[in-house]
């Protein structure tokens, strides 16, 4: 007959015994695509996401089959990279684990499934808890700040509101602004007065008669036809020669020669 401490101990075992050959885990699922599992007596997890990379395992040996990653050993701890589509976080286990799906705090959650565990904030992320289950669904949208203030002070809709709260008087100085700078433009080139390239032009067009077109002017001077061009176009704004138009022809005529210093 067993003595009761041999009773007891017998009973304790019996109760101890499932737990320590139980199987036992923990993923933890980020949205940016980093995953890290503990696990005790789980012989294979099936892997997250697409373009699975960078696989590290410690304390067991392992090997991939397709999706699944096959644990030879009690206890191991994995992490690996993968892709994870935009907004949307699931993944399915062989067996039944405890699941943590880490996302941007400030997300607007659409959908879950199963009902999760827990719900808590850790630093700038929401940790969402299933317990005991195999199958996870997550599906999310965030909204970056940075793309808050974009949406918010560059879009079209802010223009158009700028524009129509504009003061008529801020308008008026912008455009007298623009002519201002234009005419002070206008006086500047006149004050510098004439170099030798405009001399160039004028003496060609005075040995032609006092008219001239811009093929003619171009032969006759020996200077690029851009040059030529730019060069009447300020010789016409400083009123040293006239452009008329005849027949569909353009031609320049000398209005006043100018007087060597």
């Amino acid at each position: 007959m067993l003595r009761l401490p041999a009773l007891l101990l017998l009973f304790l075992s019996a109760l101890l015994l499932p737990l320590f050959h139980s199987s036992t885990g923990v993923i933890n699922v980020y949205y940016n695509g980093t995953v890290t599992a503990y696990l005790y007596n789980v012989s294979s997890i099936n892997l997250i996401g697409t373009n699975v990379t960078c696989i590290k395992v410690e304390g067991a040996k392992y090997i991939v089959q397709g999706n699944t990653l096959i644990i030879q050993g009690k206890s191991a701890i994995i992490t690996y990279r993968t892709t994870l589509p935009k907004g949307v976080i699931e993944t399915e286990q062989p067996e039944n684990l405890t699941v943590n799906i880490l996302i941007p705090a400030g997300s607007s959650i659409t959908y879950l499934y199963p009902q999760p565990s827990s719900f808590t904030v850790v630093g700038s992320l929401y940790n969402i808890t299933f317990e005991n289950t195999s199958k996870v669904t997550v599906l999310y949208t965030y909204y970056s700040q940075t793309n808050l203030r974009t949406s918010s002070f560059f879009s079209p809709e802010f223009f158009i509101l700028l524009i129509v709260l504009s003061d008529s008087s801020l308008l008026f100085f912008f455009l007298y602004y623009i002519r201002r700078n234009k005419r002070t433009k206008e006086e500047e080139e006149i004050q510098i007065g004439l170099d030798e390239r405009d001399k160039v032009v004028l003496d060609a067009i005075k040995k032609s008669g006092g008219t001239s077109t811009l093929s003619e002017l171009v032969k006759q001077t020996n200077l690029p036809k851009t040059t030529v061009y730019r060069r009447l176009k300020r010789l016409i704004t400083i009123g040293y020669v006239e452009e008329v138009r005849e027949k569909g022809k353009v031609r320049y005529v000398l209005k006043k020669d100018y007087v060597e210093k």
